[in-house]
């Protein structure tokens, strides 16, 4: 019982040894460079937003039967 948790605890620092000895190089910089602003997508977003708002309000041709 007391083997295992020996065991155990020393398996975990060799893990740890192991990981703390491997070369730690920077993260790459990102070259990606967005060549449209965002507010052409808030435009876009608002005029489908609106035409959806319009068209749900529009009254429907029902005839008078319907109600």
């Amino acid at each position: 019982m007391r083997f295992s948790r020996i065991a155990a605890s020393l398996s975990s620092l060799v893990f740890a040894a192991a990981a703390s000895a491997q070369q730690v190089e920077p993260p790459p910089e990102p070259t990606f460079v967005p060549s449209t602003s965002p507010v052409v997508g808030y435009l876009i977003m608002a005029v489908l937003f609106g035409a959806i708002v319009a068209i749900s309000l529009m009254p429907s041709k029902r005839s008078n039967t319907d109600l």
